[in-house]
């Protein structure tokens, strides 16, 4: 077995990579070990992608970042059969660990991901590129992408940039007019719509357990969609909501929730989504699932 760790230096905020670089050298002049330092967006996947398919031995590939640097791992390799994934988080978020309820730090040792086992999960697919937390449109995608600028200020950490996001959104990106069509049926709603979400994981901006019955490895999607409401209503939800306590909640009643094994967005105009925090402007967003598509490392 191969071990390839691909580190993305400008993931996060600090020198976090550089704990990791230590705790390989342990490992410099072994033949099945390679580190491959990320160089620009996309060259995790294509790196990713040439190394598996040139080597005949089964590969662990280390995605060293956060959850965009897993994506672009991910997105490089999960049709692929000889390789596994295993995340170092050392980015911003991490929401992806988050949902196998290990500790963040068991997974920042390096032996204990060389010795851990390995799990088959569930991806999300949407036209060419591929999920394996969540898929969101509307508000929420709004707040990825504005947390991008908040998160660029030297002097705000990443925690507090999620939060000034959410809160210049609450004011400027609760209302979102797209079609939505759930295994086939359009979802008919009053009104227009805050956000929604496909989930696979339980977790997302940093921490917000949006889809508290997700199983990355059940087979099915984690639809929620929620209704556009007042500023003073969208406050008070805001807590349950962090803490993952709207599910099945007799007090809100403009939530929508299901399991679903396909999702459609439509609208008129190009529109934009977030992949696994990325963001991305299409004009359909067709989401299909892939079943135990992806080998994922979890930690001794």
């Amino acid at each position: 077995m191969r071990h390839l760790f691909i580190i993305n230096k400008h993931s996060g905020k600090g020198n976090a990579w550089m704990d990791i670089e230590a705790q390989l050298n342990k490992y410099s002049g072994r033949g099945d070990f390679e580190i491959h330092y990320t160089k620009s967006r996309g060259d995790a996947t294509a790196f990713a992608r040439e190394y598996v398919l040139g080597s005949s031995d089964f590969t662990r590939i280390y995605a060293c970042g956060g959850d965009g640097t897993f994506n672009e791992v991910l997105s490089g390799v999960y049709d692929l059969n000889n390789c596994a994934i295993a995340v170092v988080p050392i980015g911003s978020g991490n929401d992806f660990i988050r949902s196998f309820g290990i500790e963040k730090e068991k997974y920042l040792d390096i032996d204990n991901l060389i010795n851990g086992r390995e799990v088959f999960v569930d991806l999300l697919k949407c036209g060419d590129r591929v999920s394996g937390n969540s898929i969101t449109i509307g508000f929420d995608c709004a707040v990825a992408k504005n947390f991008v600028k908040f998160n660029k200020r030297k002097h705000i950490s990443s925690e507090l940039a999620y939060k000034l996001s959410i809160f210049y959104c609450i004011l400027k990106e609760r209302v979102h007019n797209f079609t939505v069509i759930t295994d086939g049926e359009k979802l008919n709603i009053d009104g227009t719509y805050l956000l929604s979400i496909c989930a696979k994981g339980k977790y997302y901006g940093g921490g917000i357990k949006c889809a508290p019955l997700a199983d990355n490895s059940d087979g099915y999607v984690d639809f929620t969609a929620i209704k556009t409401v007042g500023v003073l209503k969208f406050v008070s939800l805001l807590p349950t909501y962090v803490k993952g306590e709207h599910i099945n909640n007799p007090k809100i009643d403009f939530i929508i929730n299901k399991k679903v094994k396909s999702v459609i967005y439509e609208n008129p105009e190009p529109f934009e989504i977030g992949i696994d925090g990325e963001i991305v402007t299409v004009d359909r967003a067709e989401i299909t699932l892939l079943e135990k598509a992806q080998k994922i490392v979890l930690p001794k």
